[in-house]
């Protein structure tokens, strides 16, 4: 089918042209799913796949074959950076959190066929080294975004119990902070706290993990020498610094501003603030203010 053909079905509001059925048109949505045109690709492509599926056009058994699909996809070219091997990494791990969306709404797959998806999302989500998030001409690639949202709706998944849960929470603190050379730059760590969310909501988590699961994300100030500015410059340690902030600040600000009143909120929210006074170099007090005037009191400031 040329380009013309799928734009005409995301006029019509998605609505399957006859004479052709579902499961003739499906393969070649999933073929296309790397396309690098960016307005075929997101608009006219995965929202099909995105409709289709999340309005129940499409059965359990094409489900499960979609799924052995999209899953051997994450495998394509994992490791590169750079290529456009990412771009049907990124939107196949999108599009099988759609179908997981539909599961937690129908429950049409059974506890196995969750937990292997949990196993292969999480070794996706923490191996995918390509983490653009933009590109002129490619349009939105997000991979690590996409590949949150996976592990956010994952995480919804009845299935899944506080290990399973706790696992996912781990993958994140450890994927933060780990050593890069990308900044995030187009909203990843808001996409990424929206995980911890999702697992707050299932109100199973005990409210002791939280100081447990901070401490990665606290020792990532360690490799710095503040004093050195060779060293420092360093990019991998100082991205990984940054995007650990980042991701702690997104974090208890969708927290604290959302208003979210659940089991271990309060509890996440001061392993927050403590992690957070361990990474800042001095400017969570006011005694700051000394760098900018010597002789200010700040006893008047507090």
């Amino acid at each position: 089918m040329d380009n013309a053909f799928w734009r005409s079905i995301a006029t019509n509001n998605f609505q399957l042209p006859a004479p052709y059925t579902v499961e003739e048109l499906v393969p070649e949505l999933l073929a296309k799913l790397g396309e690098v045109d960016p307005e075929l690709r997101d608009y006219y492509i995965y929202t099909t796949l995105e409709n289709w599926i999340l309005h129940g056009l499409c059965s359990q058994q094409l489900l499960r074959g979609m799924l052995t699909q999209l899953l051997a996809n994450l495998q394509q070219g994992l490791g590169n950076t750079g290529d456009n091997t990412v771009l049907l990494r990124s939107f196949s791990a999108l599009t099988i959190s759609d179908i997981l969306k539909y599961d937690n709404t129908n429950h049409f797959l059974a506890r196995e066929e969750v937990l292997d998806i949990l196993e292969q999302g999480i070794t996706y989500f923490m191996r995918e080294q390509d983490l653009r998030g933009y590109e002129t001409g490619k349009g939105w690639i997000h991979a690590l975004a996409h590949a949150g949202d996976l592990l956010a709706v994952l995480a919804r998944n009845h299935h899944l119990g506080d290990a399973n849960l706790e696992r996912i929470l781990m993958a994140v603190a450890e994927k933060v902070t780990v050593p890069t050379t990308y900044a995030y730059l187009t909203l990843e760590e808001e996409r990424l706290a929206l995980v911890v969310i999702a697992a707050l909501t299932r109100k199973v988590i005990h409210p002791t993990f939280w100081s447990w699961w901070c401490q990665p994300m606290a020792q990532v100030e360690e490799p710095l020498q503040w004093e050195n500015t060779v060293r420092f410059a360093q990019p991998p340690e100082i991205y990984a610094y940054h995007n650990t902030k980042m991701f702690l600040h997104s974090l208890y600000f969708q927290l604290t501003l959302a208003g979210y009143k659940l089991p271990g909120v309060q509890e996440l929210i001061h392993a927050i603030i403590k992690t957070l006074n361990r990474l800042d170099p001095g400017f969570f007090s006011v005694d700051v203010m000394k760098i900018i005037d010597a002789d200010i009191n700040t006893d008047k400031l507090r």
